[in-house]
């Protein structure tokens, strides 16, 4: 007869039987579909108890999982992403705001590791905050960020952003192009509910009050046309559909207005909803969960390994969105060091612990987020004990402190839009007249300095330069500085031709921040417009010494050269661009003009095939063969040229009669006389054509 097992043991064995009988991982998911819709508050979602109409979001929720205190980790959009991306935090990535010049880590981003799974990727986005120049578009296949969606409207913020109507349609597209069988991941960014609130009809009289509210309910229309495409395209059932946010927004709540400045719940609470393969309908996480959770979630989701030596910040949520109890608690970390970066003032660092949050401030702040979810109680002097243990655990955080690589150039183009949306500092630190001052007593002074770097921006455009430099000098008035603003001071005062006051500007720039180019080109044309080529040589040379490999310098000392008359110097300057940047037809065109000048005209054709090779779109270049292989004597080639520029730019009367004047060197008079008349019809007041038919009438 056997023994019987001691009830101690029997008690001991009971837990290890349970998990043998525990049921085995759900199958991964097969697609990835993220949303991240920008500046979106959790409390303006109807699942979170919001009042805005938001049923897609609602019945995702309901056939899905829902966690309720979701949080980011920077209350802007690039730094957010860039976390949720790499599954680090922003002190481990050096990634702290929308506009400074850092490198992303070397680490592989999400797509990254998905592509190299074997996933088709691919993004569309919304805002130049996340275009190709933050560096986010590493590992999709298809980066959708053309901010030229609507032609007729030249306003210069809406080059900056789209609508997400806009966006989803490039989104759907790529789905429907997709072949059976393969992976795929979609990341989808929608930017309407971020400041300006200008939401489309039915939801503009709707929320007639309350446009950031109308902003919310019309993404939540674009998430439901994105859900039915799902099943419309069979792609549904396979795939994990992620919905979340990079930050929320003040509403005015502690003075903020927008984001960005402030940690207060207002701005770092998000929405974070999963459906899809794994997850359990119905499911609600309760505990804390920061945006570097999600990278390795995704991932478990999805059946890939995370990718290896990489210590990540995030943990996955997978087992808790199966319904299998949440992970234990941690302290969540967030920060803003705007304040500090582009005011000089303190920053703000956040260690969260369950419901209580501290805030590392000159004044510092403790809430019990529970009973007072507004934060308007600062029980720092009552609970000195629980404040010094969460300081402790910010002072943790802080020691895993990364330098930013900041040794990159900072494109202009893109971080002049991100200063359109309102984003104000960037590439360096500012000064302030009130250094380490506590951001709480600054917020009047942050809102008025966006303001007036926005509008000082739109007047720039406008070519309103008075009013523009006005804008710009009242930041300076008001002791705020930044290599930026010098910048953009300089552009201004160049547009009144007060030439040396804009060179101080230039210099001022380049002196903050030696890796923008902006700064020292500026600098170079002021110069240049008071007649000193000296100066403004030396002036792309001393960018060139802060920026060896920068293409645009070398190429606008070559102009410059040309136009001194040192073309010997300027082929020199054109090669040495060359070898940076070996495919840019712009530059093979450029040679090409300076060999003619150097009376090396089969140099000039080879380099001109070169560029209309590398650019077949590009009339300009074709016209320009066409020009050199008539002064070289080949008239049927270049006929073939000026066809073809005529063609890609029907618009332009030079091209045509440029073609007219060969078919005549051809002997070919009837065909040059329906040319010249084409032209005319786009061109009335084109005279050379006009004389040039004259003369074959006669």
């Amino acid at each position: 007869m056997p023994k019987s097992i001691p009830l101690r043991l029997l008690l001991l064995l009971l837990p290890a039987l349970a998990a043998c009988r525990q049921e085995p991982p759900p199958p991964p998911a097969r697609h990835l579909v993220l949303v991240t819709v920008d500046t979106l508050r959790a409390d303006h979602v109807g699942a979170y108890g919001g009042d805005v109409a938001t049923p897609n979001l609602d019945r995702l929720a309901q056939e899905g999982a829902l966690v309720h205190q979701a949080s980011t980790h920077v209350p802007l959009t690039r730094p957010a992403h860039v976390a949720l991306m790499s599954g680090r935090l922003p002190q481990e990535t050096g990634i702290r705001d929308n506009v400074s010049p850092a490198a992303l880590p070397p680490q592989p981003l999400l797509a990254e590791v998905l592509r190299q799974a074997g996933f088709a990727t691919a993004a569309f986005v919304s805002s130049a905050v996340v275009a190709r120049a933050s560096g986010l578009d590493r590992g999709f296949d298809v980066y959708g960020d053309d901010f030229h969606a609507d032609p007729a409207d030249p306003s210069f913020l809406d080059r900056a952003q789209k609508r997400g109507d806009l966006t989803l349609a490039e989104a759907l597209a790529w789905l429907e192009q997709q072949r059976q069988g393969k992976r795929l991941f979609l990341w989808l960014h929608l930017y309407d509910p971020h400041d300006p609130y200008e939401p489309p009809e039915p939801y503009a009289a709707r929320y007639a009050e309350r446009p950031y509210a109308g902003e919310v309910a019309f993404s939540d229309a674009l998430i439901g046309e994105l859900d039915a495409a799902l099943s419309r395209l069979g792609l549904a059932a396979g795939t994990l559909l992620v919905v979340t946010s990079d930050h929320g927004e003040g509403l005015g709540e502690h003075g903020e207005r927008l984001h960005g400045f402030f940690v207060y719940e207002s701005t770092l609470r998000v929405p974070l909803i999963a459906r899809g393969p794994g997850v359990t309908p119905g499911t609600e996480l309760d505990g804390p969960v920061g945006l570097v959770d999600l990278y390795p979630t995704l991932l478990e989701r999805l059946g890939v390994a995370p990718p290896a030596g990489v210590e990540l910040a995030g943990r996955s949520l997978a087992s808790a969105w199966a319904g299998r109890g949440e992970p234990p608690p941690r302290p969540l970390y967030a920060e803003s060091l705007v304040p500090r970066l582009h005011f000089g003032w303190s920053e703000l660092r956040v260690a969260r612990d369950g419901w209580w949050k501290y805030v590392e401030a000159p004044r510092p702040e403790l809430y019990d987020l529970e009973h007072d979810p507004h934060e308007e109680r600062n029980l720092v002097a009552q609970e000195r004990r629980r404040a010094r243990a969460l300081r402790d655990a910010v002072a943790a955080f802080r020691a895993r402190e990364q330098a930013a690589e900041t040794t990159q150039d900072v494109d202009p183009q893109w971080l002049e839009q991100l200063h359109a949306l309102g984003y104000v500092g960037g590439s360096s630190p500012a000064s302030t007249r009130d250094p380490g001052a506590d951001p709480k007593d600054k917020i009047d002074e942050f809102r008025l300095a966006n303001e007036a770097m926005r509008e000082g921006l739109e007047r720039l455009h406008q070519r309103d330069f008075a009013a523009s430099v006005a804008r710009f000098e009242s930041l300076l008035e008001r002791g705020i500085e930044s290599a930026e603003l010098h910048l953009y001071l300089g552009r201004a005062l160049l547009g009144q031709r007060r030439f040396a006051d804009a060179a101080g500007h230039f210099q001022e720039a380049a002196a903050r921040t030696p890796t923008y180019v902006g700064a020292w080109l500026g600098l170079a044309e002021a110069y240049a417009q008071q007649g000193d080529a000296d100066a403004a040589l030396a002036a792309l040379r001393g960018g060139r010494q802060a920026m060896p490999d920068n293409v645009a310098l070398r190429r606008e000392e070559a102009r410059l050269l040309r136009l001194l008359g040192r073309p010997h110097e300027a082929r020199r300057a054109l090669a040495s661009a060359l070898e940076l940047a070996p495919r840019d037809a712009f530059l093979h065109a450029a040679l090409a003009e300076v060999l003619a000048e150097l009376d090396e005209p089969k140099a000039a054709i080879a380099e001109l095939r070169r560029a209309v090779e590398l650019e077949p779109e590009g009339a300009r270049y074709w016209n320009a063969l066409g020009m050199r292989l008539i002064a070289a004597g080949e008239l049927a080639e270049a006929e073939r040229a000026f066809r073809r520029a005529s063609l890609l730019a029907p618009g332009d009367p030079r091209y045509g009669y440029n073609l007219a004047l060969a078919l005549l060197n051809l002997k070919r008079p009837v065909e040059a006389r329906l040319i010249l008349q084409r032209v005319l019809a786009v061109a009335p007041d084109f005279a050379p054509a006009r004389e040039r038919l004259a003369a074959l009438d006669d």
